[in-house]
């Protein structure tokens, strides 16, 4: 099973955009002396991951497999 090491990747990869993003909010803290422009990035960011996601569904639901026909020589 490869469970535990996509785990293990999606945890570092948090990780990683946690310090990428408490940097980003430091500077901007300290560019404009406050960390409102932050929370509107951090904002407009969760929105367009929101349509990501949408259409991460929408391709899934698209890509169903067909139902094989019934075979007549079984229903008998």
């Amino acid at each position: 099973m490869r469970a535990p090491l996509v785990f293990g990747w999606v945890v570092a990869c948090h990780q990683i955009g946690a310090a990428i993003a408490a940097t980003a909010a430091g500077m901007t803290r300290d560019h404009y002396g406050a960390y409102t422009p932050a929370w509107y990035i951090a904002g407009g960011l969760s929105i367009v991951a929101v349509f990501l996601s949408l259409r991460i569904a929408a391709a899934k639901l698209d890509t169903a497999p067909p139902i094989p026909p019934k075979d007549k020589d079984l229903d008998s």
